[in-house]
């Protein structure tokens, strides 16, 4: 008899400590770190700020305390202000990862969509551009970068170049540069280019 009660509470305590331990592992993740409504998309298949360049989108900024929550090692904190970050998409939301977009130098000329990456500790493990827009009235040049996803990690970048030649409005040239890119995860990683193809465009 005593052997089944000691075989019983065995069972207890192990059952315990199994259902602390999943416990203890959803909890790695804070449930709370996005806060889904500072966001104005989600799931996007497709990246391209061009709209909120032109004002017809607005989206809400961070503050200091959230661009340092988000950005971590990778924040520029001379130029970290009320305005200069941009919240824009929620891609993935998971206990083991979190990608988010950002509109990066929204106050700067050249702004660009960062893809932000979390793995289960709420770390951030991948930065990249995939989205920008710009205009250089000295080098008579417009970009344009939009790009297309594939799957979580795999994205078809196209650039645009359009600049004017000696000043002459009628003689526009146009470049387009097209770039399939795999994202690689980890401290300060850069993302793995597998296709580019460049164009000249009428």
């Amino acid at each position: 008899m005593n052997r089944l009660i000691n075989l019983f509470l065995i069972s207890v305590f192990i059952f315990g400590c199994s259902n602390k331990n999943k416990t203890s592992q959803k909890d790695v993740s804070n449930s709370i770190f996005i806060d889904s409504t500072d966001f104005k998309y989600f799931g996007l298949e497709e990246f391209n700020i061009e709209q909120w360049y032109e004002g017809k989108v607005k989206l809400k900024s961070l503050t200091k305390k959230q661009a340092a929550k988000y950005y971590q090692y990778r924040l520029r904190n001379s130029l970290v202000d009320t305005n200069y970050y941009q919240f824009y998409s929620i891609q993935k939301n998971t206990n083991h990862q979190k990608i988010i977009t950002i509109v990066d130098g929204a106050t700067g000329r050249y702004p660009d969509l960062r893809m932000l990456i979390y793995d289960k500790r709420d770390s951030l493990v991948g930065f990249y551009p995939i989205a920008g827009i710009g205009n250089d009235p000295d080098l008579n040049l417009k970009y344009k970068v939009f790009s297309q996803k594939i799957n979580d990690t795999t994205y078809l970048s196209t650039r645009i170049d359009e600049y004017t030649i000696n000043s002459d409005l009628e003689n526009i040239q146009r470049d387009s540069s097209l770039t399939k890119f795999q994202l690689e995860l980890g401290y300060m990683k850069e993302a793995k280019v597998l296709d580019e193809k460049t164009y000249k465009l009428e």
